[in-house]
């Protein structure tokens, strides 16, 4: 998920190309005319069936998840976000206004997987975290290999992937100026050039930066060929009636091998074949990210600074992620090797 600051934002105006989430053009909602299938799936009818649904229920991560069947992989499928610094403060003087993500932001209590963000000044985790920063985190199911700041290669562990499928969280966003929380998917070859999104897209399933919008909304994107001067995006900003603040909501995705849909508490609100559509295994993402003191998040979206005071209401609940798949779509999965081209590390 990548942070649109406001030189991207000019960026975009001064030539009038669309390439980050911030700079998109106005939606509209002629998706629902191209024909795609926008209904929910409903399990154990038309080749749908249950991969994995954790509700949470226990004292840690990877207990008592329940799992389809069908289901052959690893049963320890989370693990945090990288323990490491996620940006760097806007302001040199500031250090710590940068935003950490650290495992000790995570906890699993009451049902829920919880992470936590907060300002600390003495901050101990045994890492290289700062003593005195922001710490915000997530969960997801990729094993960084090697350095966790180096989160860009191809060698990753993956604890859980899938290609296609419906993807749901039933979440309560955190409610605090400069957060924003996101459910994702991201293969590690997304940032291969020269296949379009068919070798790997992320795809945002929600990135909740729209506190501040005096109408409801919610964005989805998508981003392929990397984050470089190659990349490329799509995205999609919907007025909601909602309130998604209030309470817990449903956030989720409908892969097939030919579009995307997404829905919003049971409903659509945006369907593509952006990217030509990935056709290889991604992982799954969880996370909370903190401005970096710009007040500035994803989809240029004013999210406002993080206080130092915040305790609470900055708390992103994680109440259950399932997973389904459909063996109808099996058929169209593909190895990242299939596909040639190098990394874009830009």
């Amino acid at each position: 998920m990548k942070k649109f600051l406001l030189i991207a934002l000019s960026v975009c105006i001064l030539t009038g190309i669309v390439m980050l989430s911030g700079c998109s053009k106005k939606q509209d909602n002629g998706w629902r005319e191209k024909g795609y299938d926008l209904s929910l799936p409903v399990l154990n009818q038309d080749g749908w069936y249950m991969v994995f649904e954790d509700d949470f229920e226990g004292n840690s991560l990877n207990e008592n998840i329940t799992f389809g069947d069908k289901y052959t992989g690893n049963k320890e499928i989370w693990t945090t976000s990288p323990h490491a610094i996620r940006w760097e403060s806007d302001n040199k003087n500031k250090p710590e206004q940068a935003c950490w993500w650290c495992p000790k932001m995570v906890e699993v209590k009451d049902s829920n997987a919880i992470i936590h963000s907060r300002y600390e000044e003495n901050h101990s985790c045994g890492g290289d975290c700062p003593s005195t920063g922001r710490f915000t985190s997530g969960i997801e199911t990729r094993l960084i290999s090697g350095d966790n700041n180096d989160n860009k290669g191809t060698a990753d562990t993956m604890l859980f992937s899938q290609a296609f499928g419906y993807f749901e969280c039933k979440v309560k966003l955190p409610d605090s100026d400069g957060l924003w929380s996101a459910f994702w998917l991201q293969s590690s070859n997304q940032r291969k050039v020269g296949n379009e999104g068919q070798d790997g897209t992320e795809i945002d399933v929600y990135e909740s930066a729209f506190r501040n919008s005096k109408q409801s909304k919610m964005g989805h994107a998508l981003l392929w060929d990397g984050y470089g001067k190659d990349g490329k995006v799509e995205d999609y900003i919907g007025n909601l009636e909602q309130n998604l603040y209030d309470g817990y909501h449903t956030y989720a995705l409908k892969w097939t091998p030919d579009y995307y849909v997404f829905y919003i508490d049971g409903q659509p609100t945006w369907a593509t074949d952006g990217g030509g559509v990935s056709k290889v295994r991604e992982f799954l993402r969880l996370t909370v990210e903190i401005d970096a003191g710009d007040g500035w998040g994803p989809h240029g979206q004013k999210i406002g600074q993080f206080s130092h005071d915040n305790a609470d209401n900055g708390d992103f609940m994680i109440d259950y992620v399932k997973v389904w798949q459909n063996e109808n779509y099996e058929q169209y999965i593909k190895d990242d090797s299939e596909f040639e081209g190098n990394i874009d590390l830009g």
